[in-house]
């Protein structure tokens, strides 16, 4: 096999773990192959991150392919991964498990599954894995190294994957929605959006920061910044009265709903 990787699906999660992996450089080290069903896509991506777009699979031989598809289209996306016996599986279909896959592998195969969120494009997101019983510890190795670029990633029981599927995975969406309404605070007290988006971004970005530095539960760290009587235990207590906590918590659960059918 080349030292090379083939991506199968470039939408939003295909292109940022490609986008993620070429910002640490292994575009350097590996050979990346972009295919899409639709042809414009793999072409957009490739010329903008100065890789190759790849429209049959003659004479390639990819070391690992990473399935990013939806899951409607797996049995078909199937019928390319079926061409490389050999090849690492790196599955990132939501809601389809080990031996799914193994199942549509004619070859029985490596199959590994994560389910990283959309934050792996600025090497900070989190990616948990999964491995199917096929792969060596070396294999492993090489795979944990290579996902590392990415953000923070855990090995964790296949099982636990749609949880992680719907906190990691959908928790950007709330947290940008939660910006979006800080955002729009500021400027409902008069401050310019541009300035006030700034504003709540900034400050989400250093409180994670500082979560995760000093290692402080946000408990903690939200008394440091409430005062006895002040502004900020005021804004605290308004969020509290209106449910804040169970909303977001309510959030989750509903997502894990949808997923789990």
């Amino acid at each position: 096999m080349e030292e090379s990787i083939l991506l199968v699906g470039c939408g939003n999660m295909g292109s940022a773990l490609v986008r993620g992996l070429c910002r640490d450089h292994w575009h350097k080290k590996f050979r990346f192959l972009l295919y899409d069903a639709v042809e414009e896509k793999s072409a957009q991506l490739a010329q903008e991150l100065k890789l190759e777009s790849v429209k049959d699979m003659e004479g390639i031989s990819p070391h690992f392919l990473i399935l990013a598809v939806k899951p409607k289209d797996v049995e078909v996306a199937f019928k390319i991964v079926n061409k490389f016996p050999q090849a690492i599986i790196l599955s990132v279909v939501a809601g389809v498990n080990i031996h799914s896959l193994t199942q549509l592998f004619a070859h029985g195969g490596k199959i590994v599954r994560l389910m990283p969120n959309l934050c792996v494009e600025v090497g900070e997101g989190v990616v948990p894995i999964s491995f199917s019983d096929a792969l060596h510890s070396t294999e492993k190795e090489e795979i944990l190294f290579l996902l590392s670029s990415l953000g923070w990633v855990l090995e964790v029981e296949e099982r636990y994957l749609d949880y992680f599927t719907v906190l990691s995975g959908s928790g950007p969406a709330l947290v940008a929605l939660f910006i979006e309404g800080m955002m729009d605070a500021g400027v409902e007290m008069g401050i310019p959006w541009e300035t006030s988006f700034k504003v709540a971004l900034q400050t989400v970005l250093g409180t994670a920061s500082l979560l995760k530095d000093k290692e402080l539960h946000p408990a903690y760290f939200k008394n440091l910044v409430a005062s006895p009587g002040g502004i900020t235990i005021a804004g605290v207590r308004a969020l509290k009265r209106h449910g804040f906590e169970g909303i977001v918590m309510e959030g989750f659960r509903e997502a894990y709903k949808r997923l789990v059918g």
